[in-house]
């Protein structure tokens, strides 16, 4: 008689076999050894104290690394996070603040990911449409009228929709054994569960789980939901990504942070690719304005 196979439960009514909830697991808890991931990763959680002091938070920068603490300053510094006009942050305390604690903790698992594949291609490409859908999102949310509160939700969850995708990628091309191979189609199948896992370890705000593990389109009463926004983002960037060949493309008559208090967003988004190292997924495609003599419509010159 069979022994009686396990069965994991994931989001909803969704179930795993044992097998796959093992392999997961064994992807998790080798990616977050401290001397994989360079840092002890349970500090994260000290962000998580309301009690904690700008003193016990400037000590984490010597426990997060060089490379992580400067990928932070420089992207709390640029003008996407409103280094313009409030100026740029000395402190590490200062860095969360701006950045806030959420999007400050997904940014350094991500970052710890990136630097676990460098030299990975796959594995940037990854992390470079991950950045991207993060960036898209946000400008898609306040499009559509959310108040930037829910452009911030729209931009975390973008952010870390991938993150499953990554540890597995990284896992397979660099740390995996001979007990199982990780092909494509199951890490296409199975990287929203690892996602999911890292959610919960990482004790995430709990709106993350609908926005990312959602299989439609979430209406409002009469709108689209954040989560559609989600969706939609990724899609966009999965889309330009394919059609130019691995680059977030953007065209826009301005491309400049000239102005200091009305600068393009355009600049700003390049700014912010810059600041993140990954200038070289953005591509800006700039066209001139010129107006007519007859009714000052604006046309495009390509």
């Amino acid at each position: 008689m069979e022994a009686q196979q396990t069965k994991y439960h994931m989001s909803g009514d969704e179930i795993m076999d044992n097998e796959i909830a093992t392999q997961i697991e064994t992807i998790e808890l080798t990616l977050f050894k401290d001397s994989v991931l360079g840092f002890d990763p349970t500090i994260l959680f000290v962000l998580d104290d309301v009690e904690i002091g700008q003193r016990e938070i400037e000590n984490l920068k010597s426990k997060l690394g060089t490379e992580v603490f400067t990928y932070l300053f420089n992207i709390a510094n640029s003008a996407y996070h409103g280094g313009l006009k409030m100026g740029p942050v000395k402190h590490f305390f200062d860095v969360v603040n701006r950045l806030g604690t959420q999007y400050t903790k997904v940014l350094i698992l991500l970052y710890a990911m990136h630097r676990l594949a460098r030299g990975d291609h796959e594995a940037e490409i990854i992390f470079a449409r991950s950045f991207s859908a993060a960036v898209v999102g946000r400008i898609m949310a306040r499009g559509f009228g959310f108040r930037d509160d829910g452009a911030r939700q729209v931009e975390l969850a973008c952010l870390l929709a991938n993150v499953g995708a990554l540890m597995m990628t990284v896992y397979r091309n660099h740390y995996h054994t001979a007990d199982f191979v990780l092909s494509d189609d199951f890490i296409e199948q199975n990287h929203p569960y690892l996602t999911e896992r890292i959610i919960r370890r990482f004790q995430l705000p709990e709106y993350l789980y609908e926005m990312i593990m959602t299989n439609c389109f979430i209406l409002d009463r009469m709108g689209i939901g954040l989560p559609t926004v989600v969706k939609l983002a990724i899609s966009a960037v999965e889309w330009s990504f394919r059609t130019f060949d691995n680059k977030l493309v953007f065209r826009s008559p301005h491309t400049s942070l000239e102005d200091r208090f009305a600068p393009s967003l355009a600049g700003i988004i390049e700014e912010q690719f810059t600041a993140a190292g990954l200038k070289k997924y953005l591509g800006l495609k700039k066209y001139l304005v010129i107006l007519a003599e007859t009714d000052q419509v604006p046309q495009k010159m390509h």
